[in-house]
């Protein structure tokens, strides 16, 4: 039911439209959508229901997002509503429950600072500096790459302090606080945050140093699986429009589909989407019970599989498409921009077969 009311809004809408409207603009999104968003229960999909979620599982969530997948919209539900959702669900700061509650409502947007450096895969790569004062933590550092920044009135950010890497609430506009706005290659933002002795308060410690590790560890590797159920939903959409080419273009008075040669192509795009299907399904029933190293596992290789099947159905899309396939005008160019953002945010696919291999038991034997 939820996949379905999914699709239905989807084919309602013109997301290929909202794409282009939104895109290399500071804004980002239309906050009326997200607000439609909120109100169908998509960005509370993972949370308590305490907070007022609807507290589903990974299953449900990955089911939602290969249909929003399919439509490509520029609304940061996996940056959002996945990500900055699970990393308050795991702390224990006094105000996790009201920041989960108003993301839950819509009125609040909660974008997740963690990144430094590009390639970064783990929350212990953070040179940002929570130092302890008599009334809570003063934060000083850089982020980067930071998804949903645009329209967030919260930020979640990663600091290192002597017990470990903890998790710090604050806002856009705090002190000492700089938002530099980018764009990624789809024409979504992203922000890079300059910290300068940013005064949080005790209350605003999300997760403690001491447990602010594995809790984000916990909430990027779900995230990866959010991900690769969108860049299953886009591989999907994409395949379909590129099928329906090779079955409309004619060359030498016949349709192109009939050409042997494009109809192997076609069945091997067909195969790695049920591939990147397969992973997903795997990764969403097995990951909320694995413990922490299970997890890692699971979630790279899910996204190893995601990330390369997309790309390459992507590539093979335009091939397929022809000249046209490279003008701005046709909507299988936005398909190919949204897989190569997601193939690399959270890590390629190179960078998950390689972290594969470091934490897998059956190659510590070999």
């Amino acid at each position: 039911m939820l996949s379905d009311s999914a699709a239905d809004y989807v084919n309602r809408s013109d997301m290929a439209r909202d794409v282009r409207a939104w895109r290399s603009k500071p804004e980002g999104y239309d906050t009326a959508r997200w607000d439609e968003m909120a109100q169908l229960g998509w960005v509370g999909l993972r949370a308590p229901e305490r907070c007022g979620g609807m507290a589903l599982g990974v299953e449900e969530c990955v089911a939602l997002l290969a249909e929003t997948g399919r439509g490509i919209g520029p609304e940061p539900l996996s940056a959002v509503g996945v990500l900055a959702m699970r990393a308050l669900a795991g702390g224990e700061g006094t105000h996790n429950d009201d920041l989960m509650a108003g993301l839950v409502e819509g009125g609040r947007v909660i974008a997740v600072a963690w990144q430094e450096a590009a390639g970064a895969l783990h929350a212990s790569e953070c040179e940002t500096r929570a130092a302890p004062t008599e009334n809570g933590w003063l934060l000083t550092g850089v982020k980067d790459y930071v998804h949903g920044g645009s329209q967030a009135n919260v930020l979640i950010v990663s600091a290192r302090a002597a017990e470990g890497v903890g998790l710090f609430a604050l806002q856009p506009g705090d002190e000492g606080v700089k938002l530099e706005t980018r764009f990624f290659t789809d024409g979504t933002t992203c922000h890079r945050v300059h910290l300068q002795d940013v005064d949080v308060a005790r209350g605003f410690c999300v997760a403690a140093p001491d447990k602010g590790e594995s809790i984000l560890d916990a909430a990027l590797d779900e995230t990866r699986i959010a991900a690769s159920a969108e860049m299953f939903g886009l591989s999907q959409r994409a395949l379909d429009m590129t099928l329906d080419y090779l079955r409309q273009r004619k060359q030498f008075g016949k349709a192109i589909g009939s050409f042997q040669a494009l109809q192997h192509r076609a069945v091997d795009l067909y195969v790695t989407t049920q591939m990147m299907r397969a992973a997903i399904d795997r990764a969403a029933r097995a990951f909320e019970a694995a413990d922490a190293r299970d997890k890692a596992l699971i979630a790279s290789a899910c996204k190893a599989r995601c990330s390369d099947g997309a790309l390459l159905i992507a590539k093979e899309a335009i091939q397929m498409h022809g000249a046209i396939g490279y003008t701005d005008e046709h909507d299988i160019g936005l398909f190919v921009r949204r897989a190569i953002k997601l193939a690399a945010w959270l890590g390629n696919g190179a960078q998950h077969r390689k972290r594969y291999a470091a934490l897998s038991p059956a190659l510590e034997q070999v």
